[in-house]
């Protein structure tokens, strides 16, 4: 590999590796609110998620998981770091590339379907309505992004991340780049993300699933770090 490769190769895996830790910084924020101001309004009224907004802009951001908007973007960045980073070992060189398109997926459908951008917009309507009818109708539009945001599309995305992420674990195991215990780290906090079949269990879904996520998330943080490390570390050594 000449040098100017080298470089690229080099700046590509400490663009992931940063990426990894702003990820870890925004998950972090998010799981030390959730433990200290319990559950978001995305698990109750429209009118909640609203006033959630209004009482304290930033907090709400935080509490509302909007901040998710940057740390799912961010994995774009980090999937192909890890992609050049892994793409060495040819035994796991399929599962690589498969779930590098199921987290460009997963990150597409995420996109599409969060409604926390509209969330804002209608909280900022909805404090400067002067009549029932108006706060009514604002209510409705807020009340049907949250019917869209616990769809299909939302639990499809979160599915797909996860996926992908139990895929990229088991490169992981199969290379000498990253030791078993991240690997597996990457498995188990990913599997958590994945929950019970909606269809099959709805009940079971909506009381443990949120427990599974919460547990999955705090496994991945440790993954996290262990991915930028060993990115920036190929970055140093390249």
């Amino acid at each position: 590999m000449d040098e100017s490769n080298e470089k690229w190769l080099s700046d590509i895996l400490r663009v992931g590796a940063v990426s990894a830790i702003i990820i870890v910084i925004i998950f972090l924020s998010e799981l030390i609110i959730v433990a200290i101001f319990g559950l978001p309004p995305v698990f109750g009224s429209a009118e909640t998620w609203l006033f959630a907004l209004q009482e304290n802009r930033i907090l709400g951001i935080l509490q509302t998981f909007s901040l998710d908007l940057i740390a799912v973007a961010l994995h774009v960045p980090l999937y192909v770091a890890l992609f050049f980073f892994l793409q060495d070992n040819k035994k796991g060189y399929g599962l690589l590339v498969l779930s590098a398109v199921i987290s460009f997926i997963g990150i597409a459908i995420y996109f599409s379907s969060n409604p926390t951008l509209s969330m804002v917009y209608l909280s900022d309507q909805y404090s400067v309505a002067t009549s029932e009818m108006q706060k009514s109708q604002i209510l409705n539009s807020a009340q049907a992004m949250i019917a869209l945001w616990n769809g299909t599309a939302p639990i499809a995305a979160t599915n797909l991340f996860g996926l992908a992420g139990v895929l990229i674990s088991i490169v992981m195991l199969q290379t000498s780049k990253f030791t078993k215990g991240v690997a597996i780290l990457g498995i188990v906090g990913n599997t958590l993300q994945l929950g019970p079949p909606v269809p099959l269990m709805p009940h079971l879904y909506v009381e443990v699933d949120p427990f599974f996520i919460f547990v999955g998330a705090v496994i991945l943080l440790f993954w996290y770090v262990a991915i930028a490390i060993q990115l920036w570390r190929g970055a140093k050594n390249n």
